[in-house]
């Protein structure tokens, strides 16, 4: 039996974005506490082309899709949520998502790179495998370093808190979809239907979510390491070009590395997943009603957009 349309989102300020195969909704909170909304058309690159659809291709097509999408709503959420005096605030928004790209690349890539070789001298320690081995493990030290610095950040609490309440609202549509698609076409209901339900269900439903884009970046690290056992260049600078030129290729492997444990059971996929699902208790809080409203309305917009109720 066919399983619920696999959804995706993001936390942005104020709200959430909710993605789907050809639609994606954001719902935001403005300044005097209405919902405002917007729904896009968003097909991904993978439908335009079979060969495009080929695992590893798509996965790598898809990180582009959501990464270029995420920065597009976020500066929407910008837009809604800034009261009219700190517009000017918001007009730096521009250059805080490249220099966040930066930080990114020399944190995450350049970074692990340059220190590796130096922490595997001090722990004597030489061959490919342990010199790998030693880069995956300082990477996932700044990963957790940085995950762990930002969740405190006062300004960054709210942001945690939609990130939570697009997980239970979207656990709430995966458990009970067969019952909202029933009312949709029995009891004709529309988006104030579906939300007011989504939202009520959401309240039991977990804060963590095996298909998150936190779960991703642990992913991405393993799989790194595994990659880069296999192509260890010499010298700093090589290493480094290497690792960013393969990007496209880590990001394709962990999006089906990623898509297919997220529905296996077992203990041995249980134990793969536990160490991004802990990273998630991170980057994730207990959303408040309010935020499970929007996070629901964003939600039941999708649904009916991809239903064909968007125009």
């Amino acid at each position: 039996m066919a399983g619920p349309p696999s959804y995706g989102g993001q936390a942005v300020i104020e709200g959430v974005v909710m993605r789907g195969p050809r639609f994606a909704s954001m719902s935001v909170r403005d300044p005097g506490g209405e919902i405002v909304s917007f729904v896009k058309k968003a097909d991904t690159l993978s439908r335009k082309s079979a060969l495009l659809r080929l695992p590893v291709v798509r996965g790598a097509l898809s990180f582009w899709d959501s990464l270029s999408l995420g920065v597009e709503m976020l500066m929407r959420s910008a837009d809604i949520s800034f009261p009219e005096e700190e517009k000017s605030s918001k007009g730096a928004l521009d250059l805080s998502v490249l220099i966040a790209a930066v930080l990114a690349v020399g944190l995450f890539i350049v970074f692990p790179a340059v220190a590796a070789p130096y922490v595997a001298a001090a722990l004597k320690v030489t061959g490919t495998f342990w010199a790998s081995l030693v880069e995956a493990f300082v990477r996932v030290l700044v990963l957790v370093a940085y995950v762990g610095s930002i969740s405190r950040l006062k300004e960054i609490r709210r942001v945690l808190e939609y990130h939570g309440a697009e997980h239970k609202v979207i656990w709430a549509w995966e458990n009970h979809y067969r019952e909202i698609n029933d009312r949709i076409y029995l009891d004709k209901w529309g988006v104030p239907e579906i939300s007011e339900f989504l939202a009520s269900k959401a309240r039991f439903e977990s804060k963590l979510h095996p298909r998150c884009g936190t779960s991703f970046l642990f992913i991405v690290v393993l799989v790194t390491w595994v990659v880069f056992l296999f192509i260890t260049p010499q010298g700093v600078v090589n290493r480094v070009v290497a690792r960013l030129a393969l990007l496209p290729l880590t990001a394709g492997l962990s999006y089906e590395f990623l898509k297919a444990s997220a529905t296996r059971e077992g203990g041995f996929w249980r134990l793969l997943r536990a160490p991004g699902m802990g990273l998630q208790a991170m980057t994730t809080r207990e959303p408040e009603p309010e935020q499970l409203e929007v996070a629901a309305d964003s939600l039941a917009r999708l649904v009916e957009a991809e239903r064909g109720g968007f125009r």
